[in-house]
């Protein structure tokens, strides 16, 4: 007699990880190399301000600083009252503000360069959450995959601001897009015994692109031949994009059990598995059609969706504001960034080790915690600005800090996948990142405070990574148990007191033994 096995029985079978699983994380890491880490940070080298220094043979009356003035130093303003022709900039590289001269009262629109690729990417998380859910994964992250490519190449060759800040949007959509699905779709092909593992590891290929990232910069100092070589990167992604599968748990919730049993057959193929003749265990009662206000139902589901967008919020703008800030520390750019970047690995290691051993919740929490602490430290660091040994400690204070909100970045993105059912899951891991696109935007203005106080960007950073902290344990731990699929799982999990869900297209109704309303 045929049995009736869920998605994770099969899944049991046929490979939870095995070669088709190593596959997927092959190309959605490559992606995440590719698309991402490049993507996203390269703003970092592209936007740099160098140092500036006098012209030689100029008026002295005007301009008579010997030195090389950076960030830091509390000359730094004193350009603005000077004539353009006498000062120039130092360090031989080029960027948006050497062709644009975004300095002083521009200075902001290197903040602005940065930020608005988040605006763009907020509307892609928002509209790839929801599409994906109505569409399936597949065909939202190709869409985001092309948009990315076709906008970078676009990029390199116009010479006007503008055609630079509506690319960066239109990447920052494409990039909402491929991180509504990418993760979702990775971890929705294996079981929970996995999951922090695969979805964990891809986050070493974004540490991968980081490493790579300033070694393409300091080969190749000009800012457009700089984008033309990671544009080639982005070019493979295109024909990798047709190996990945739907995910056979958004085809099942759409009622297409054919298609999703196809799609098995096909990793048990790869795996060189057998698959079971069983039937897949078909969801109970009508199909459930997700929408926004789901994330909102009841007064504890609302706050696993609030908790977990304020989570978001807080990491990204550490992890961002960290990454931005490193190349204005002093010292060489390149370094300072490699190794901010190069902590990640490590990092992404111990948040594996450390959600599986620990939980999701304390994983989050502890880094959190311990990248406040280093934040703080570096903000009551005494001493004189302009000092190698104070620069120095900040800069140890400041990959700590990335090490830290790093293991927490990884974990939040396992932990809220669990929390949110298949049902709404594109929509609850998409607007929660979504929530720390805001974060992101916001970081390039807290990092620009840098010129305000050296002490104000990290001591902000710190007090936000506290507050989330504390939030973050009003959530529940989901480290060992089954994948949530739909809305009725989602409540029961986010309370004690069970509640059965009669779902239509566009109406969930609860029910209670004694009560009809949800707390």
């Amino acid at each position: 007699m045929k049995k009736e096995l869920t998605i994770d029985q099969v899944l049991d079978k046929i490979g939870e990880f095995d070669k088709f699983q190593w596959l997927m994380l092959a190309i959605f890491g490559y992606a995440e190399f590719a698309l991402g880490g490049f993507s996203i940070m390269i703003v970092t080298f592209i936007t740099a301000e160098p140092n500036w220094q006098c012209v030689k043979g100029y008026n002295n009356s005007i301009c008579n600083f010997n030195e090389s003035i950076g960030l830091t130093s509390k000359h730094y303003k004193d350009r603005c009252d000077m004539p353009r022709e006498a000062w120039t900039y130092v360090e031989g590289f080029t960027s948006t503000v050497t062709e644009y001269d975004l300095v002083c009262d521009k200075s902001i629109l290197q903040s602005v360069a940065q930020s608005c690729y988040w605006i763009g990417m907020l509307l892609g998380l928002l509209f790839g959450g929801y599409l994906s859910d109505r569409f399936g994964r597949k065909k939202i992250f190709i869409a985001g995959v092309i948009a990315i490519t076709i906008a970078t190449w676009i990029m390199i060759f116009p010479k006007s601001f503008i055609v630079f800040i509506v690319c960066r949007i239109i990447i920052g959509v494409g990039l909402g897009f491929r991180n509504a699905t990418s993760f979702v779709l990775l971890t929705e092909f294996t079981t929970q015994k996995h999951r922090a593992k695969i979805g964990a590891g891809s986050f070493l290929f974004w540490a991968a692109g980081l490493l790579v990232l300033p070694l393409i910069g300091y080969f190749v100092p000009e800012w457009r031949y700089f984008l033309l070589v990671t544009a080639c990167f982005a070019v493979p992604c295109l024909f990798m994009s047709y190996f990945i599968l739907e995910s056979v748990r958004w085809l099942q919730l759409q009622g297409k059990d054919d298609i999703a049993r196809k799609e098995l057959e096909k990793v048990a193929r790869i795996n060189r598995k057998e698959m079971p003749r069983d039937t897949i265990k078909e969801f109970n009662g009508t199909l459930e059609s997700g929408n926004f206000k789901h994330l909102f139902y009841s007064l504890r589901v609302a706050k696993v969706t609030l908790i977990s967008w304020n989570m978001w919020f807080a990491t990204s703008l550490v992890y961002y504001g960290v990454s931005y800030g490193s190349v204005d520390l002093g010292g060489n750019r390149y370094l300072n960034f490699a190794l901010s970047s190069i902590v990640e690995l490590p990092s992404n290691v111990l948040s594996i080790i450390s959600a599986n051993r620990f939980g999701r919740k304390k994983n989050v929490i502890v880094g959190l915690l311990l990248a406040f602490v280093a934040s703080i430290i570096s903000v009551l660091i005494p001493g004189n600005r302009s000092d190698d040994g104070y620069t120095v400690t900040r800069i140890i204070m400041s990959v700590l800090a990335k090490f830290f909100i790093n293991m927490s970045f990884s974990g939040i993105y396992i932990w809220s996948t669990e929390l949110f059912p298949t049902f709404i899951r594109g929509m609850g891991v998409s607007t929660s990142s979504a929530a720390a696109r805001l974060g992101s935007f916001s970081a390039s203005y807290i990092v620009w405070l840098i010129r305000v106080h050296p002490m104000l960007p990290y001591g902000i950073m710190g007090m936000i990574c506290l507050q989330a902290a504390i939030t973050a344990m009003f959530l529940p731990e989901t480290k060992g148990k089954p994948t949530l699929e739909t809305l009725d799982d989602m409540v029961q999990s986010a309370s004690s007191t069970p509640v059965k869900f009669i779902v239509t297209d566009e109406l969930v109704i609860a029910n209670k033994a004694t009560d009809c309303s949800i707390e």
